[in-house]
């Protein structure tokens, strides 16, 4: 049986285009993160207790003349000598089409305490279009928090 060279280039080009298609994603691309503030303990909780992890949820306010997002991450757990420090988190966030990857992380020179307790965690995005994202909080928990908003 003999190929039509034609029919063969035809179908290699094809299989690039497609291949490209699938594999070429929207790059992470960074977010200007201004950190608010998080509020003192709201409440403790021992690190040997069983429940160690508090349930989280987050809110949004969106701002479109600014294009900024005012988050709040409620009931973030750390650890006690953090939640007494300002600005004792550490939030940085990166883009990728509509989802927001959001890393919130101890400041490591934080004083350690023996106990661990939830705050309500605020901060602002810059940047976003007005849309429906979908939100990944990445903190001490097992699994992210994952919150999809439309504004």
């Amino acid at each position: 049986m003999k190929t039509n060279p034609f029919k063969l280039m035809a179908a290699v080009v094809m299989g690039a285009v497609l291949l490209m298609a699938f594999r070429c994603e929207k790059e992470e691309e960074p977010v200007e993160v201004n950190y608010s503030r998080h509020t003192k303990c709201l409440s403790h909780t021992d690190k040997e207790a069983k429940g160690f992890y508090s349930p989280d949820s987050a809110s949004v306010v969106y701002d479109a003349a600014n294009q900024q997002l005012h988050v709040t991450h409620h009931n973030l757990m750390v650890n006690c000598g953090t939640a007494a420090m300002e600005g004792g988190i550490i939030v940085s966030a990166t883009r990728s089409g509509q989802s927001i990857e959001i890393y919130e992380r101890e400041d490591e020179n934080n004083p350690q305490a023996d106990c661990m307790c939830d705050v309500d965690n605020e901060f602002d995005l810059h940047g976003i279009e007005p849309g429906t994202y979908t939100l990944f909080f990445f903190s001490c928990y097992p699994e992210p928090l994952v919150v999809t908003f439309s504004f």
